[in-house]
């Protein structure tokens, strides 16, 4: 769920980036193999920066933490799980933790950051 969160920041800070409609974006989302229940319930709120808490970044975290425990323990190399775990414990450094996980979108959309974004 956490790499998929990421990825959904990821795509549609991109796309706001380019300067896409995101509700459009969102809906073409939903058509095709990247639909998820992330989308359904994570898309519109990293949009309009709404990250009330359901599931906290620093729980996510944690979780990502946990999950590459277990993947060094049975010797198993996972990036994305990696780069999650970065994105994530960058949040909470920057004191951000509190933020539900949708929260990473504050990393990848433009003009927002730790510095920038407002809890």
């Amino acid at each position: 769920m956490n790499i998929n969160t990421a990825g959904l920041a990821e795509g549609l800070g991109l796309a706001s980036s380019l300067g896409l409609d995101l509700k459009t974006v969102m809906e073409v989302f939903s058509q095709t193999g990247a639909n998820s229940r992330v989308l359904a319930t994570d898309g519109e709120d990293m949009m309009n920066r709404d990250h009330s808490c359901f599931f906290s970044a620093a729980h996510a975290a944690k979780d990502s933490g946990i999950a590459l425990g277990i993947a060094k323990d049975q010797k198993l190399n996972l990036p994305l799980a990696t780069a999650t775990y970065g994105q994530y414990s960058k949040l909470v450094k920057a004191g951000l933790g509190e933020l539900d996980k949708s929260g990473i979108a504050e990393l990848t959309f433009p003009g927002r950051g730790p510095k920038k974004g407002k809890k």
